[in-house]
């Protein structure tokens, strides 16, 4: 139950009717802007994750920005498909191939490496906390339950891959065809 469940302006008596009886934090209208307040905070703590990666990793401050801009692009696909109730697998699939020709274009247009962009776009998208789970399954002894977060971590990886070696075998096709 949310916070705003509890906040609820009713009526304390006949001569209040022209208070609206039922709570407005409790709209519909409401309940969509906090949904929307949650999503921009994730992605923005993404994109600030993102960006530490890319500091460690020495990236340019002007690359930076084009890198962490294709890591808000990999969460916003992933969360709009993850809450319109696409598999983990799709949803990791579509992201990494939308981060994949995001890196591509990005770097033949600031003559950059394509990896710089791809490996700080794909951040969001790494099944890390399903890996963790795996693991503490498998130390609990919990074997069934161990491999089937494996499958779906290993799923969503494989899927992350596929989306990548798509994007950059279409890619390869058409710059050789250019030529």
């Amino acid at each position: 139950m949310h916070w705003y469940t509890y906040f609820k302006l009713q009526p304390t008596n006949n001569s209040d009717k022209h208070i609206i009886p039922f709570s407005i934090l409790n709209s519909p209208f409401t309940k969509r802007i906090l949904i929307m307040k949650e999503i921009i905070i994730e992605c923005i703590a993404s994109t600030v994750a993102c960006v530490a990666f890319g500091i460690q990793f020495n990236i340019r401050p002007f690359n930076l920005g084009v890198a962490a801009l294709g890591a808000l692009i990999s969460q916003v696909i992933s969360i709009a498909m993850e809450r319109g109730g696409a598999s983990t697998m799709l949803t990791c699939f579509i992201a990494s191939a939308a981060v994949a020709a995001y890196s591509e274009i990005a770097a033949r247009r600031f003559k950059a490496p394509a990896n710089m962009y791809l490996i700080i776009g794909i951040i969001p998208l790494v099944p890390g906390g399903a890996i963790y789970r795996t693991m503490i399954s498998l130390i609990s002894g919990n074997g069934t339950q161990a491999l089937e977060r494996g499958l779906q971590a290993f799923g969503a990886a494989g899927a992350i891959a596929m989306g990548i070696f798509a994007i950059s075998a279409i890619g390869r096709l058409v710059i050789e065809n250019r030529k």
